[in-house]
């Protein structure tokens, strides 16, 4: 094979890895109505346990970056939450909390 051809094998084969690689890298986030079913706090980090209110399915973790946001958290109440995940990881974190149905606006 000549030069170029090693070339643009090699520019091809990178520009491959690097669109795959950002596919499994690129983050899903999600927004759902939840019910907290269950608190923890280890000292290094603060999840929720929670409840798919809307699907009726099982139940998973979130993680709370934030130890304010997460005393704030009231158990057996319903949030309208969004999270984030990676593909490459089972952990979902914390984006944003609301109270479900609170009619506060005017």
């Amino acid at each position: 094979m000549n030069k170029k051809k090693v070339v643009l094998f090699s520019l091809v084969g990178v520009a491959l890895l690097g669109s795959l690689g950002l596919y499994w890298l690129e983050p899903t986030t999600t927004t759902m109505v939840v019910e907290v079913v269950e608190k923890d706090s280890d000292g290094e980090g603060h999840t929720l346990t929670v409840y798919k209110v809307m699907w009726n399915e099982g139940v998973f973790t979130l993680h709370v970056k934030n130890p304010s946001v997460w005393n704030l958290v009231q158990q057996d109440e319903q949030y309208s939450v969004t999270y984030v995940s990676y593909r490459f990881s089972e952990k979902n974190n914390l984006k944003t909390i609301g109270v479900f149905g609170d009619d506060n606006a005017q």
